[in-house]
């Protein structure tokens, strides 16, 4: 009877341990979702200022980010659809996969405004009327993959610190 009782209560100690580690990492991983999810609206917002600057014109631009109230509204559904899509990942995979989806919404995200400052006439007298547009899309698309680049390594020493 003392040997059952022992059990028992070891066994009722181990479920409280692993059950304080579970909302400590619960705690933990809701904090990693906050970091990484300002860390992206932050990004949306220096898109919205870059586009203000270069006064871009796109279906995108304009709908969404020119336009306060649905820029409110598209930071509140990019927030729900990055932290679904990170929680299933996190569900399937391991935490090294959040990284891809980092990429591949900041590159979304980046390129557009990009390609649109290619075609911007700021942007053309800066860098002379004389090249061709191609090229001028050419490099945008050179400086998008390098802000993609420098965003996702950003984000991977969050992703590694967690």
């Amino acid at each position: 009877m003392l040997l059952q009782y022992c059990l028992l209560l070891y066994f009722f100690n181990c479920q409280q341990k692993t059950s304080q580690k579970r909302i400590t990492k619960i705690n933990n991983l809701i904090f990693f979702l906050l970091i990484l999810l300002g860390i992206h609206v932050l990004l949306i917002l220096a898109l919205v200022m870059i586009s203000d600057i270069f006064d871009l014109k796109g279906k995108f631009i304009v709908n969404i980010l020119r336009n306060k109230k649905n820029c409110f509204k598209f930071i509140i559904i990019f927030s729900v659809i990055f932290i679904f899509l990170t929680m299933l990942i996190l569900t399937f995979y391991d935490v090294k996969y959040v990284q891809i989806l980092n990429f591949i919404f900041s590159f979304l995200l980046i390129f557009e405004v990009c390609i649109k400052i290619s075609q911007s006439t700021r942007f053309i007298n800066w860098i002379g009327e004389q090249l061709d547009k191609t090229f001028r899309i050419f490099v945008m698309f050179i400086i998008t993959l390098n802000c993609t680049y420098f965003f996702t390594r950003f984000t991977q020493q969050i992703i590694e610190s967690f």
